[in-house]
């Protein structure tokens, strides 16, 4: 719920803009939707270089190779599946989906591996299993944006693979920020600051969930937030003196 702003010198529209500090929802969302508008295309085939015939048949492979893993702990199974994906992946390696899936699989693989509630799965993973599941997000991104422009429509499909892999990505992100790890370098602020860009770009495809993360995990948001409540929080003191 948005606060009530008090009465000063601000006009209209700044006091507008200081309510969705607080309340994050109301200003980002009302833009976000008005570009989310723009970035679908139901009038789009699915895949721009896969038919949609055969597109069904590896969505039905894929499913079934998923599946074995859906309801199991089993980390061989897993490699096994991610084996079949990788199999996949050679034969038809402009299908966006397998590296969305692959991608899933190894972080179940790796959290699967954890020996106690000390670790985590960067504590306990090889830099090269983290490095394979980024560059999946990465590849699968990659393969769903139009090649024309970033902006441009796609079609439900595609935004449905480019939601999930930036979804994941940016949960990767703030497991990462959580664990106090640095990824490449990247420390917290920076770490959360990717997260909130990438629930960015999954909300303009769809995801509402990642509408609200987008906000809540941007630093300079938070910031100005907090810089905000301190001087009302200040400027209320004042006047009850």
């Amino acid at each position: 719920m948005a606060i009530d702003i008090p009465d000063t010198t601000l006009s209209a529209n700044d006091k507008h803009i200081l309510s969705a500090l607080f309340d994050p929802e109301t200003l980002p969302s009302s833009v976000a939707k008005l570009k989310d508008a723009a970035a679908i295309n139901v009038s789009l085939p699915p895949h721009p270089s896969i038919s949609s015939s055969q597109l069904s048949t590896l969505e039905d492979e894929q499913n079934r190779i998923v599946k074995q893993v859906s309801s199991s702990s089993d980390v061989n199974i897993m490699k096994e599946a991610i084996t079949q994906l990788d199999e996949v992946i050679s034969t038809w390696p402009n299908y966006a989906s397998a590296y969305v899936n692959r991608a899933m699989l190894r972080r179940m693989k790796m959290e699967a591996s954890l020996q106690d509630t000390t670790q985590n799965i960067f504590s306990a993973s090889t830099s090269a299993d983290i490095e394979a599941l980024f560059t999946d997000l990465a590849r699968a991104i990659h393969l769903s944006l139009p090649s024309s422009s970033p902006t441009a429509p796609v079609s439900p499909y595609q935004a449905r693979i480019l939601r999930t892999a930036y979804s994941h990505r940016a949960y990767m992100y703030l497991k990462a920020v959580e664990t106090g790890t640095e990824l490449k370098g990247m420390g917290k602020s920076e770490l959360e600051e990717l997260a909130s860009k990438d629930f960015a770009a999954a909300a303009r495809y769809g995801d509402e969930v990642a509408r609200e993360m987008s906000v809540r995990t941007n630093p300079y948001a938070k910031m100005c937030g907090a810089i905000v409540r301190n001087a009302l929080r200040e400027e209320r003191e004042g006047e009850s003196m």
